[in-house]
């Protein structure tokens, strides 16, 4: 609404210069400065006593000498005069319309935005799986499905009790199919040199760490999916090639699926650090803690008389891990790394409550079960709980299962990358994994499952009769695993492909089932087997890939099982 007046001053300028300019002979033949003035009038832009004003000034300007209007003449060319007054407001002018421009389109000139937003970078995926298990037709029928019963209110295993309901069991004999996808869409920002954070956002059907799948059809009938917050971390890194990590982020570790699932992430604190000894050589090494379950604030029984407390101590449990490794590029085909790691999982192992009344609902050593786990790992009922007086034979005894064991995995881990011709390499990798924490003695005594072959002797009791004995554990502390690919591992661009084969094996104890592969056998440990697969870039940063999983069991009753994944990726 202001436009007109304060063009008004450099309209103003314009007239009285183009009045003065219409007394010369040559710039009159063009230019008619009457009629401009009566326009001007006639758009409102002056008055009539201004346009009178300027004409009656041009009228008794004396003639300048005659100079060419806007040519050439005796070699000299000319350029009609603007006054500086009106330079000045025309650049006031476009500085104004701009500054409103960038206002309402959403963009300025540089230094007007803060700095930490010119270093945020947007990244994402998305993936679409078909996914089929197939069940070996010999497979047992008898793997309790502990998950289902650590995650709910506890199992009942007093058969006698009045109106008993068995614990849930595993599928091992019917196949299965789904399709399932996963989106991740995450957001780095550089906040200064040496500060950056990280927020990424995921899919999932519920909290598990080591998925982020979602299965298509598992909700309502076309229902929508809920996300979960992935990664929130901030990255400090003090000096170079040092860096602090706090919060939840990737996975710091140079590992393989057999310890840890490629889309694990990590809840804490973690320093990196990495060091040339020369062109050739470079040591790495990571440490860090890491919250893997913290105690309710208000964990305690329920049933506690007035006035003699109710809370129970902390059952806190932590990753306290380190890895020291070695770099070595002895040319700029060839890559060899190796590494060496301890990870101890304190506070994982079951311990057994104190005397727990039958009718209790919290226990005081029920936050050592696993809140999440997927199969394999020795387990043992952790409550002691105190039947019933009245009628101790039927009295329920609702239990949780701990592990058996404690879990101090030490992993090495070692891999060789080698770029052989025409953008075709080769990587060899391998893993080993030992569980430090394992005592025999203690497993042999505790074990629920994971055991041999039942025996059968004569009943003391009975001399017509015979008691079947449950088999000792027959678990086991050690993996490993071996895999080879060819091709591009970075499949970025159209063309681009690799194939792989492996083999593995994992004994029942070796590491947390919780956190290994998810896709192997039925997730988790107690499995070996060999898997192949391919994959194929049909466009930019845009793959489809097929792999086939064959496993069986190690320890405990016949399991095995098949699975097929073919995916569809895509990523920006």
């Amino acid at each position: 609404m202001n436009r007109p007046i304060r063009l008004k001053p450099a309209l103003m300028a314009c007239a009285a210069g183009l009045s003065l300019l219409a007394a010369q002979p040559a710039f009159a033949q063009t230019v008619d400065s009457t009629k401009l003035l009566e326009l001007m009038v006639a758009k409102g832009l002056v008055t009539r006593e201004e346009a009178d004003g300027l004409l009656a000034q041009a009228t008794v300007a004396p003639p300048p000498a005659p100079v060419p209007a806007g040519g050439v003449a005796n070699g000299v060319q000319t350029i009609p005069y603007i006054p500086q007054v009106v330079r000045d407001q025309i650049k006031e002018e476009l500085r104004a319309e701009l500054g409103t421009q960038a206002q309402a389109q959403g963009w300025s000139a540089p230094g007007q935005t803060p700095e930490w937003t010119r270093g945020i970078t947007l990244s994402g995926d998305v993936r679409v799986r078909g996914e089929g298990v197939f069940m070996d037709d010999n497979n047992a029928d008898i793997f309790v499905d502990y998950g289902a019963i650590n995650a709910g209110s506890g199992q009942n295993i007093n058969d006698k009790t009045p109106g008993y309901v068995g614990p849930p069991y595993l599928n091992t004999l019917e196949d299965r199919q789904r399709a399932r996808i996963r989106a991740r869409f995450g957001l780095k920002a550089q906040i200064d040199s040496w500060i950056s954070a990280e927020v990424r956002v995921a899919t999932g059907n519920d909290t598990s760490p080591v998925s982020t799948n979602q299965t298509l059809g598992g909700g309502d009938e076309f229902g929508k999916y809920a996300l979960w917050l992935d990664r929130a971390a901030i990255r400090l890194t003090p000096v170079q090639d040092v860096a602090l990590d706090f919060g939840r982020f990737a996975n710091p570790f140079w590992s393989g699926d057999l310890i840890f699932d490629d889309d694990i992430n990590f809840d804490g604190v973690a320093v990196s650090a990495r060091h040339a000894l020369n062109p050739a050589f470079a040591v790495f090494g990571t440490a860090g803690a890491f919250p893997v379950f913290n105690t309710d604030f208000n964990f305690g029984s329920r049933n506690a008389p007035e006035g003699k407390g109710g809370p129970f101590e902390s059952r806190d449990k932590y990753l306290l891990a380190a890895q020291l490794g070695l770099d070595w590029t002895p040319h700029d085909d060839m890559r060899v790394r190796a590494a060496v790691g301890y990870f101890n999982f304190d506070g994982v192992e079951g311990e057994v409550s104190k005397p727990c009344q039958f009718y209790e609902t919290v226990c005081d050593t029920d936050p050592t079960r696993p809140q999440f786990q997927q199969f394999g790992n020795t387990m043992f009922p952790i409550r002691n709980v105190v039947a019933d007086p009245l009628n101790p034979i039927t009295s329920p005894e609702n239990q949780y299962f701990g592990l058996a064991s404690a879990y101090e995995v030490l992993n090495v881990r070692a891999s060789l990358d080698f770029n052989a011709f025409d953008g075709v390499g080769f990587r060899v990798e391998g893993d080993f994994v030992e569980n430090l924490g394992v005592d025999n003695a203690v497993m042999r005594l505790r074990a629920v499952n994971n055991l041999g072959p039942s025996t059968t002797i004569p009943d003391p009791t009975n001399t017509n009769g015979t008691i079947t004995l449950p088999g000792a554990w027959d678990g086991g502390s050690s993996g490993w695993s071996l895999k080879l690919t060819a091709g591009k591992l970075d499949l970025a661009s159209r063309g681009d492909w690799n194939v792989h084969a492996g083999y593995r094996r994992l004994e029942s104890d070796a590491v947390l089932d919780a956190f290994t592969d998810s896709d192997f056998h039925l997730g988790g440990t107690n499995s070996q087997g060999w898997m192949v697969g391919g994959a194929y870039a049909f466009g930019k940063n845009t793959a489809i890939s097929a792999r086939w999983l064959s496993a069986e069991e190690i320890a405990g009753a016949p399991l095995s099982s098949d699975r097929l994944l073919i995916d569809l990726l895509t990523r920006f």
